[in-house]
This record gives C-alpha cells, sequence and structure tokens, in this order.
C-alpha cells in the first residue's frame, strides 16, 4: 500500500437525473439508503454542468448566492443494495426545493425517522418502510419552518440529538446554528428563541458530541450535550446546551457557557465527528474536516469540566488532497491503551477515502492515515456512506459526485 492508500474500482455506478447533495443509509433497514439532489436553475444562461466542469465551482459556491434571481428543485432517491451487492432505484420523490443534507434519527425506534433540510428554509420529516410499501417505501409526516427565520435563508445541514428523538440541530446561510423542538406530528414546535452559535459566514455543518463526553448538569438542567459546528470563517465553534423542562414534554434549551471558538483551520470547516474517545486527561478526541484538504484530529477538554480554560490541541493531521465535505465513522476498537478509528471521508474533487486514525490515550503518538482511496468521481463528492454491518472483511460503500452525477458502489478492505 502507497503513502496514499490503494485505488479501488467500482463495482457498480449510476447516472442520476440530478446533482446528488447527500446520501445516508437506513439504520433501520440497513440495506436501503437515499440520496438527496439539488438542481438550480438560473433565469440567465446556465454555466456548463457536465463533467468537464471547473472544480472551482461548487455546492458551496451556488449557496451563497443568493442574490441571483434562481430557483432550485431536488428530489429524494431510494436505493436498495440487494444481497448480491446490486443497486436498484424503488422510488423517486420530487422536492419543493433542493435537498442540502438528511440524516436518519440514530436512537433505536426511530431509526426509520429521516430528517431532510432544504434550499428554502425547510425541514421535512418522513418515514422509511419498505415492510409496508416495497415500491413507495418513503413517506412524508411533516414539513415546517422555523418562525422567526427570514424567507430567502437557507438550511444547510442538520443533526438529531443523541438522546431525545424530538430535538434536531439545523445550521443556516445566515451563520446561525438552531436548536428546534418537533410535536407529535413531527412539525416544528419550538425554534429555539434564537441562535445557539453564530457564525460570521455561513455555518457549514452541526453535529452533537455523544452523550458519553459530558458529565451531568447540576440544578434543574439535564440533558446537557456538547454541540460543535464549523462555518465558512474557518471556525469550530462549540457549546455545552442543556434544557429545563418548564412545561411537560416542553424543554427550553440554553446554552450552559458561552460558545467556545477553536482556531486551526485554514479555510471553512465542513465536516465534524466527535468521538467517544476520553484521553486520560480528560479531553475529548475531534475529527474535522476542511475546505483546506485536511482532516485534523483534535484533543478538547469538557466545558462542563474546566469551562475552557484548557485550549484545545491539535493531536495528527492528514491532507487528503480535496476539501473535506463529509466525515462517517465506520469502526472503533481500543487495546491496550491504544486507540484507534476508521473513517470514510467525502473530498469533493478529489473523490472518497478510507482514512485510519491512531493513538494513545496518554496524547501522545497520534497518526493519521490514508488506507485506500475511490477516485472515479469526475466532479465534487459530497456525499458518501457504507453499507452497516460490513467493514469486518470487506467494507461496501456508496458514493456520489455532484456535476456528473454519477453513484458509484464499491468495496475496501480496511487493512
Amino acid at each position: 500500500m502507497s503513502s496514499q492508500g490503494n485505488v479501488v474500482t467500482s463495482r457498480q455506478s449510476l447516472k442520476l437525473d440530478l446533482p446528488p447533495s447527500c446520501i445516508e443509509f437506513c439504520p433501520a433497514h440497513p440495506r436501503y439508503f437515499i440520496v438527496g439532489t439539488y438542481n438550480l436553475q438560473r433565469d440567465e444562461p446556465q454555466a456548463n454542468t457536465n463533467s468537464d466542469s471547473s472544480d472551482d465551482q461548487s455546492l458551496s459556491d451556488e449557496t451563497s448566492q443568493r442574490n441571483q434571481k434562481q430557483t432550485r428543485s431536488g428530489t429524494l432517491v431510494i436505493f436498495e443494495v440487494d444481497s448480491e451487492g446490486t443497486i436498484s432505484e424503488k422510488q423517486v420523490a420530487s422536492q419543493p426545493s433542493a435537498v442540502l443534507d438528511l440524516h436518519f434519527c440514530p436512537l433505536p425506534g426511530w431509526q426509520d425517522i429521516l430528517a431532510v433540510v432544504s434550499s428554502t428554509g425547510t425541514l421535512a420529516i418522513f418515514r422509511l418502510d419498505p415492510e409496508t410499501n416495497a415500491s413507495s417505501p418513503l413517506q412524508h409526516l411533516a414539513t415546517s419552518t422555523i418562525s422567526d427565520v427570514p424567507e430567502g435563508v437557507l438550511f444547510l445541514s442538520c443533526a438529531w440529538h443523541p438522546g431525545q428523538p424530538n430535538i434536531i440541530a439545523i445550521t443556516t446561510s445566515t451563520g446561525e446554528v438552531r436548536l428546534v423542538l418537533l410535536d407529535d406530528a413531527r412539525k416544528i414546535a419550538d425554534g429555539g428563541h434564537g441562535a445557539l452559535i453564530t457564525h460570521t459566514l455561513e455555518a457549514w455543518t452541526v453535529a452533537f458530541a455523544p452523550l458519553s463526553m459530558d458529565l451531568p448538569s447540576a440544578g434543574d438542567v439535564h440533558s446537557a450535550v456538547t454541540v460543535f459546528s464549523g462555518g465558512d470563517d474557518s471556525a469550530l465553534r462549540y457549546t455545552s446546551l442543556g434544557s429545563a423542562d418548564v412545561e411537560p414534554d416542553r424543554p427550553v434549551f440554553q446554552a450552559l457557557h458561552p460558545p467556545i471558538k477553536m482556531g486551526g483551520h485554514e479555510a471553512g470547516v465542513t465536516a465534524i465527528l466527535p468521538t467517544s474517545c476520553q484521553l486520560k486527561d480528560g479531553a475529548h478526541v475531534v475529527i474535522t474536516g476542511s475546505y483546506d484538504d485536511y482532516i485534523r484530529v483534535s484533543a478538547i477538554q469538557p466545558l462542563n469540566s474546566v469551562l475552557g480554560t484548557r485550549r484545545p490541541r491539535c493531536l495528527a493531521e492528514l491532507y487528503l488532497g480535496g476539501g473535506v465535505w463529509r466525515l462517517k465513522l465506520i469502526m472503533t476498537e481500543t487495546e491496550q491503551d491504544i486507540w484507534k478509528a476508521t473513517i470514510l471521508a467525502s473530498c469533493m474533487h478529489a473523490g472518497a477515502r478510507i482514512a485510519k486514525v491512531v493513538g494513545s490515550l496518554d496524547g501522545e503518538n497520534w497518526t493519521a492515515t490514508v488506507l485506500s482511496r475511490f477516485e472515479e468521481h469526475q466532479s465534487m463528492n459530497y456525499g458518501s456512506d457504507f453499507l452497516p454491518g460490513t467493514g469486518n472483511d470487506i467494507l461496501v460503500c456508496v458514493s456520489t459526485s455532484f456535476y456528473d452525477r454519477l453513484l458509484c458502489l464499491w468495496e475496501s478492505t480496511l487493512d
């Protein structure tokens, strides 16, 4: 294996009708995955969008061009990977606006519930149920907006709370991180009364820490969890979130500490992967990706134990050859105080990478290396995921690219 990892090739590739912006497998029905698409239509002559499009064009450029008269539309495309490892399309659900991010709820009993955020500032909730309706397994439940978010603001990303299935974090094109509470009909009942975290430019991504990263809060505030966000301002920002039950089933969100800004990135922060790894000094390991083509492994102290007095430190970094738009955790293991993590990175114009992070729990001798790379995409790779349950011998991955509208299935060992 070279220092840049083994090159892998596709087993199957498909051409999509519209450019893909995001993808995720369903935990409840692990052979099904959903692709969100993004179609921009301008009144002026359309730029060339074939596979020869310049890498200078990107989804981030288009989401920033709000002053041009334009419309966006999209679809949710449901696929199945059969037992032979072949992809087949099951359903195409047209959407009134472009899809910018989607995620299934991670909590048991809710893992068939999908959150989708759009270019018109909407949050849509769906259920995936192939057992009830195999030909149209995706069922729309609700679509809603945040009442005090102005028209024209895009919702750029979303993340489910790790402990409560009715709380979702959303980032906006105006740099805000908002927390929303869903009612029983899966509509937004509470938009969080303002921004939890604010960036000076677009807030590209948001992530909750695993609940194990946080200590119980004191007094009447409970369910503390750290929220991380990344913005086009090159900043990683984070705070601890708590809630107080003022009314039954209607918690009020509150930041337990002022948001902390972490530097060290040379461009926008576009991917955040908090982990459950805790070092011996109490710091937790957080992996980030940036437009500057690097992933960085950082040690960050819990806010509610040191109140941010100890600065985060970089344990390792790795150049991946393209802007790191998304990160997915494949697996972790700990053996004799050595922690290992395998991750899947969507690297925009460089394709997809599988990387391994290894380090000692004493905070020393951390490294990050590329295991394999998939480079058949001819334009921006904004979304990749892997088939749940694979990886012990062979990991099955699906990745996408934007302007050439390509979807590829490929396999890799993790050695």
